[in-house]
């Protein structure tokens, strides 16, 4: 990607697309845009941390968006299908899914294992070839990924540290880790505790469980508006590595995630008992989170990512279920529109960051190595690192603007 910009542009825009299309199909029940809508909403409604790691940095893009979008393109073979096929083809493209889907990140990696084992007990009758061919690929994409030999080499940084020790692992969850699984996602909340204080008033439920859950909603809604408030004096490191606020607050708002994710679970088995997906989406939202436990040394928030998007499916359920109740038709133009101008301001900026990055990194100091950077693009929010100028290197812009040259 980085020798060549079709590729590039050809890979970033497939695999967005099939992650978008993934989601859309996982959401889909009947002829409605809104399961569309919702899934395009989630590259738009990235938090900051997300969008400026995976969305607008190419590196961590192809590590974390392919993979969960090859588990997704899978879930949604499972959900068409069921045990309905055993072709030989289709046995053969869910072993590919599997071995590719496998070699990006060791949580996808992990995450694949568990998902193929999930669906073939869950499976009535006898699981289909397509099934096993899928787990069997997972374990070989395993196999590939730990037996390399770096895994297996010392190293004296402290860039791999990881501890099992609980209080290691609380420290780190408590005081970074829980914030970009939850705190710093405030759409997601809202979105679902929003969608469950409708859900509650118009359906029958159980007296006691419609009234938990409402004034749940509330009280977490309240709580991480007023968290959101706190937290935005403090700023994230470059890397995004958050350090909360006062060990206090960090401890506090720990257990309010806990509480949030428990309250999750209860809600989807009120609200949505017979939909499997929604149990299974939580379970792997669950599964994918807890390799990132042991990592005393993370270098991101981008790991979050990934129980992030299966968060993000429960909030679409959560969401969509309200549209149908409600009949919100009225609100789908007032959301592409809103849509169409999220995108566009995203070409936008995009558009003047890029030219006003050619412009000042033809400073003759620069390229020659006898300064850094002295200026910012306009939209900083909106580059790797917030536009870090030490990022920037001069012998990378020359050889750049060389070739920028030559294809001109």
């Amino acid at each position: 990607m980085m020798h060549s910009r079709p590729i590039a542009m050809l890979l970033f825009a497939f695999f967005w697309t099939l992650a978008i299309w993934a989601i859309w199909q996982l959401l889909r029940r009947e002829k409605s845009i809104i399961p569309l809508i919702i899934a395009i909403s989630m590259a738009f409604t990235l938090p900051i941390g997300f969008k400026q790691n995976i969305l607008l940095w190419n590196n961590a893009f192809i590590v974390y968006v392919p993979p969960i979008a090859i588990i997704l393109t899978y879930l949604v073979i499972c959900k068409k299908l069921g045990t309905d096929h055993n072709s030989k083809v289709l046995a053969v493209v869910a072993f590919i899914l599997g071995l590719s889907g496998g070699l990006f990140l060791e949580t996808t990696t992990i995450l694949q294992i568990a998902i193929g084992i999930i669906i073939i007990l869950n499976s009535h009758k006898h699981p289909r070839a397509y099934q096993i061919s899928y787990l069997a690929g997972s374990v070989l994409s395993a196999l590939i990924m730990f037996t390399n030999l770096s895994y297996f080499t010392s190293n004296a940084s402290n860039y791999r540290r990881t501890s099992f020790a609980l209080t290691d692992i609380w420290k780190m969850f408590s005081s970074f880790t829980h914030y970009w699984l939850l705190s710093f996602n405030l759409l997601v909340i809202f979105s679902i505790c929003l969608a469950i204080i409708l859900l509650s008033i118009r359906r029958k439920l159980n007296s006691y469980a419609k009234w938990i859950e409402i004034i749940m909603s509330l009280l977490f809604m309240i709580y991480f508006a007023f968290s959101k408030i706190y937290l935005s004096y403090f700023k994230p490191k470059k890397q995004f590595l958050f350090s909360g606020g006062l060990d206090t607050f960090n401890q506090l708002d720990t257990i309010a995630s806990l509480s949030f994710i428990l309250f999750l679970g209860f809600s989807i088995f009120v609200q949505f008992k017979k939909n499997k997906l929604m149990y299974l989406y939580y379970l792997l939202a669950g599964i994918s989170f807890a390799p990132v436990l042991v990592v005393m040394t993370p270098i991101s928030c981008r790991p979050e990512f990934i129980p992030y998007v299966f968060l993000y499916l429960i909030a679409g359920n959560f969401v969509l279920s309200t549209f149908e109740i409600y009949n919100l038709k009225f609100f789908i133009p007032i959301i592409i529109l809103l849509i169409i101008g999220i995108a566009g301001n995203y070409q936008v900026k995009m558009y003047q960051n890029y030219f006003a990055n050619l412009e000042r990194v033809k400073q003759p100091d620069f390229l020659d190595g006898a300064g850094p950077l002295k200026t910012h693009v306009p939209h900083r929010d909106y580059v790797f690192y917030n536009d870090d100028l030490l990022q920037q290197d001069g012998t990378y812009w020359r050889n750049y603007l060389d070739r920028h040259d030559n294809e001109n």
